[in-house]
């Protein structure tokens, strides 16, 4: 039987995290307000439904309840009760406000609660408030910019889906879940990396910000004559394949690492000056064909036309093929479409559904796809 999840998240963060469990055959019930996930509403809109919505929410059931009634968190408990994990993103506090909060926490379920900055502080966050206060935004421009996809959700859910392996192992091995106050802020403060150890160690500011690498020479993006082309020389052998490739002049001030790094600006005005000769692809086929990591800007329209990637396509959507295979390929559900379904499971009659809906706690009636 599948690992049930109470997923109680919307937007991305954690809808993305549930998403990618439901892809490997958790089974996902999906808590919606009786007006949906927000993310319904975004758009572009097509057939009707948002491609926003579609992209995060494949490989889930989806039940409509109002939490702010009794009756509708009645069926919530008992949701809760039958889960293995529970996830939820809402603010600090208001999972309590519903009756849902740490008095409902089994010893065995594994609970993950996403939120900004942690549940001992209600600031509210969406992902550029994140990038913004968790340093990202003035590592990527100046003025400061942030990172084109929403890295502050999409890592943070990555970390809550390991958060979730990581308390069903730990409930393998003692028979006890685990609780994972999950705060956006650490997980971005994480993604800093070697940008927070050096200020934390070194005392060391971040460069200016640019595509160039802190510690890596040549590492940065270039200009050719028709668009720029990424080069990564990580290490000596790298450096000298590139060198002889753009028969580049053997300066003994860029004999080491450490001397590239130091004389970073006149190496790249080099290899600059040498690239904007050609075009992007004349240069990548040389490059490449010397063992140089490198590729090309591309548009997104481009990369997924990449011949390295590969798409799949879920009721009607076609998608970028994540990461990993997947076991599950049920399509993004309709507002409340299985809340019939799940309601039965959970042991409600018909004549119990019928009260739900004449209280308003529950969605409307939906005829199956």
């Amino acid at each position: 039987m599948a690992f049930r999840v109470a997923d109680f998240t919307r937007v991305l963060a954690g809808p993305w995290a549930t998403q990618t469990l439901g892809d490997q055959g958790f089974d996902i019930v999906k808590v919606e307000a009786l007006t949906g996930d927000e993310t319904r509403g975004f758009h572009p809109i097509v057939r009707g439904e948002s491609v926003y919505f579609a992209c995060t929410n494949r490989n889930k059931r989806s039940i409509a309840l109002d939490l702010r009634t009794e009756p509708g968190q009645r069926v919530a408990r008992r949701l809760i009760e039958s889960a293995d994990v529970i996830i939820e993103n809402f603010r600090p506090g208001v999972m309590e406000r519903f009756g849902l909060g740490a008095t409902m926490r089994g010893s065995r379920q594994v609970w993950v609660s996403i939120s900004a900055f942690g549940d001992d502080n209600n600031g509210a966050g969406y992902d550029l408030v994140l990038q913004s206060v968790g340093g990202i935004t003035t590592l990527t421009g100046d003025p400061p910019a942030k990172a084109g996809p929403s890295i502050a959700d999409l890592a943070t859910a990555q970390v809550a889906v390991q958060a979730v392996l990581f308390g069903l192992l730990a409930r393998e091995q003692t028979g006890l879940g685990r609780y994972f106050d999950l705060s956006m802020l650490d997980v971005q403060h994480a993604l800093l990396a070697y940008y927070a150890s050096a200020s934390l160690n070194a005392g060391s500011a971040p460069p200016t910000p640019s595509n160039a690498h802190p510690s890596i020479a040549p590492y940065n993006l270039y200009r050719c004559a028709d668009g720029w082309l990424a080069i990564c020389c990580a290490n000596d052998g790298l450096w000298h394949r590139l060198r002889e490739a753009l028969d580049l002049p053997d300066e003994a001030r860029w004999g080491s690492l450490s001397e590239r790094v130091a004389d970073r600006a006149r190496l790249d005005a080099a290899i600059t000056a040498r690239l904007g000769a050609g075009a992007v692809t004349t240069w990548e086929a040389r490059l490449s064909a010397a063992g140089v990591p490198c590729g090309p800007a591309l548009s997104v329209a481009a990369s997924l036309a990449h011949p390295a990637a590969k798409q799949i396509e879920v009721g009607g959507w076609r998608l970028p093929a994540p990461p990993l295979a997947l076991q599950s390929m049920r399509p993004p559900p309709r507002l409340g479409e299985h809340t019939d379904e799940v309601l039965a499971e959970l042991g409600f009659g018909v004549d119990d559904v019928a009260d739900l809906r004449r209280l308003g706690a529950v969605g409307p009636e939906l005829v199956p796809r």
